[in-house]
């Protein structure tokens, strides 16, 4: 339970804000008295904690007659609601990353050999800001790889946070792969990919017949080797740069598909 309440913390909730949290939860309808005996505080010091919680959304109060009483927001809806408040500030982070004093002569690469950098990638990809758009270029091997590295319950995070945010996806494909969303995925993720902004083009197998896929989001490169789970990133503006240009040239060498992956 510790856990618990240091998590809740960490988002801001006082050790006692967090204690009627999570009390008012085992209690279900409650009311200030019965909140304070279970965390065994004083009533009127309880009340005012109990009204910072209910402003921030986290305790509903009712009213019949004079009596308040006081239900806590159900744990899923608190998740999504933290979860949102860590991405929205995630997607500050370029803009953070500019205000340092890094030295940006110097690139970050960073190199992870495990389906968890394929995650963080996703992740940091949802994260950006509410419009932006990433660059993807893979063939069919290499989409066929990428599909069976998350589980469908993590493509359902990574394809909401995409459309939520209002992310454009600017892609390079083979016209091999694009049978094989429909194959991988789950309806309802199938359906989260038509729903998404596509900017497509394709080009034939046998010229663009890669194992690995690449992204370019922000000021980062990423190449991602589905067969060994081995992911490489480079961060730097210059760089990133350079990757933007050669992948547009390409892109528009591609023919466009303006009906891939719609239901």
């Amino acid at each position: 339970m510790q856990s618990i309440h240091l998590i809740l913390s960490n988002f801001g909730l006082s050790e006692i804000e967090s204690q009627i949290y999570i009390a008012s939860l085992a209690l279900g309808k409650t009311s200030v008295s019965q909140i304070a005996r279970k965390i065994e505080h004083p009533r009127t010091a309880t009340y005012f904690h109990i009204r910072n919680l209910r402003e921030n959304g986290l305790l509903k109060e009712t009213k019949k007659g004079k009596l308040l009483s006081y239900t806590a927001l159900p744990p899923q809806e608190l998740i999504t609601r933290l979860d949102r408040q860590v991405t929205d500030l995630k997607s500050f982070l370029p803009q953070l990353e500019d205000l340092s004093h890094i030295d940006k002569e110097t690139p970050i690469i960073e190199v992870m050999e495990s389906r968890k950098g394929y995650f963080k990638i996703y992740d940091e990809v949802s994260c950006l800001p509410v419009g932006s758009m990433f660059r993807v270029m893979e063939g069919q091997a290499a989409l066929e790889g990428e599909l069976n590295l998350l589980t469908q319950e993590e493509y359902t995070i990574f394809f909401t946070r995409i459309l939520e945010r209002k992310i454009e996806t600017k892609g390079i494909f083979t016209d091999e792969s694009l049978t094989l969303p429909k194959q991988k995925l789950n309806d309802e993720n199938y359906k989260l990919v038509s729903q998404r902004v596509w900017h497509l083009r394709t080009l034939p197998e046998s010229s663009f017949n890669l194992s690995q896929l690449a992204f370019i989001y922000g000021h980062k490169i990423a190449f991602m080797f589905p067969e060994q789970r081995l992911t490489v990133t480079v961060e730097h503006s210059e760089i990133a740069k350079i990757f933007i240009a050669m992948f547009d040239t390409i892109f528009m060498t591609g023919r466009p598909k303006l009906t891939a992956w719609k239901n």
